[in-house]
């Protein structure tokens, strides 16, 4: 694994952490305590970000292949 593809597992991890662990609790807390509406915006986001890492991880992993 080189530093860049661990650099930004890093990233990934922690933009997990950020949106499954803070953004999405936090947006459903509000919906379900009724102070906004249904938190549409999540879904595209929670179903995208693992398919977004798997294929920038892919990426780089062919672009060091390349290389060497």
């Amino acid at each position: 694994m080189s530093k860049k593809e661990k650099r930004w597992r890093r990233v990934y991890f922690l933009l997990y952490l950020l949106i499954y662990g803070l953004v999405a609790p936090l947006s459903l807390i509000l919906f379900f305590i009724g102070e906004e509406s249904f938190p549409f915006f999540i879904i595209p986001v929670v179903l995208a970000l693992p398919a977004m890492k798997h294929n920038h991880i892919q990426k780089i992993r062919e672009k060091e292949e390349m290389r060497a």
